[in-house]
């Protein structure tokens, strides 16, 4: 089986653009940010076409219009709500410190502290909108943590993340009866347990112990019907690159890579599988699919263009890459 470093050294000698250089040098070399050759990545990815994109429809306050709904009505834009900014922005590794994201961090404590609300429509799917209104402190929340996992306004809303899991978990398993029930009442985020954004609130942060983190992933990486948001099948599929389904499991893997003991469950059978598609990637003709599933090939896009299979499959290797590198060490 091909080792990291070959792999690490087959994206060098193939990565010409200046996002997936940026991440290169990001999170697979691990480069200071004082150092010379991160800052000269740090700076061409700025002057990227993908970068460029969001900067150009970032609006003044800081958002990108609606957060999480899209407004049909609105003239056509590439991100059709904040979020989708947002995961183009985490996408590409964008920090905190980046001058896009810390606009709209100060947007979002804004939101989250309630003294500015989303311009969307309420949605009234059922009690007239109160449960929606009240989830959207949590939305923006679990949006902040993917950038500043330390931020303060984010505890509270994580606290009562992590409190209505307990509750849910009290009889050995997760009842999602029992969540539904939480939120009924107002204790819970009035968000299902089951959907992206408990993951995206509770990863990279030191909010719940060993036991409780272990029965919340073991719940997650098996529910039969997936995350919402994220997969519509279980995460624990094992998935091949040529599935349209491969983008979004990986997405979802990238999300559970920000837990502590992910590693439990992606070094049993999934880390070997990953390193054994990039050896496929790298040594045969794999047709990778176009538009996969929930992760559009928009938002995944690295490089530049993808006038050629090798740019495609280059960006595939990094993304797999990004999720890997921890654990091969």
């Amino acid at each position: 089986m091909i080792k990291i470093q070959k792999i690490i050294e087959y994206l060098s000698e193939n990565i010409t653009d200046p996002v997936p250089n940026y991440i290169m040098q990001k999170e697979i070399y691990k480069e200071s940010v004082n150092n010379p050759t991160y800052k000269n990545a740090y700076k061409q990815m700025r002057e990227s076409k993908w970068y460029l994109e969001l900067v150009n429809e970032q609006l003044n306050d800081g958002s990108w219009g609606r957060f999480h709904t899209q407004d049909s009505k609105a003239p056509k834009r590439k991100f059709v709500t904040t979020e989708t900014a947002l995961r183009r922005a985490h996408e590409l590794s964008l920090s905190k410190d980046d001058q896009i994201i810390t606009k709209c961090i100060k947007l979002m404590e804004r939101y989250v502290l309630d003294k500015e609300t989303w311009t969307d429509s309420v949605e009234k799917h059922h009690d007239n909108g109160k449960s929606h209104l009240y989830s959207r402190s949590f939305v923006t929340a679990a949006n902040i943590n993917l950038f500043d996992p330390e931020n303060s306004v984010i505890k509270p809303k994580r606290d009562i993340f992590v409190k209505t899991l307990k509750v849910s978990l009290e009889k050995g398993y997760f009842d999602e009866e029992v969540w539904e029930n939480e939120n009924k009442n107002y204790r819970g985020p009035c968000l299902n347990g089951w959907n992206a954004y408990p993951l995206m609130i509770f990863q990279n942060s030191k909010c719940m112990d060993d036991t409780l983190q272990r029965k919340y992933l073991n719940y997650i990486w098996n529910r039969k019907d997936g995350i919402y948001y994220l997969t519509d099948y279980p995460v624990s599929d094992i998935i091949s690159v040529e599935d349209n389904r491969f983008n979004s499991w990986l997405k979802t893997l990238w999300y559970l890579s920000g837990f502590s003991l992910f590693e439990e469950i992606i070094k049993k059978d999934v880390l070997k599988h990953l390193i054994k598609e990039i050896e496929r990637l790298i040594n045969n003709d794999i047709v990778l699919p176009g538009n996969g599933g929930i992760g559009t090939a928009y938002n995944i896009r690295y490089a530049d263009k993808w006038s050629s299979k090798n740019e495609k499959k280059v960006d595939m290797i990094l993304r797999i890459t990004r999720v890997i590198i921890k654990y091969c060490n």
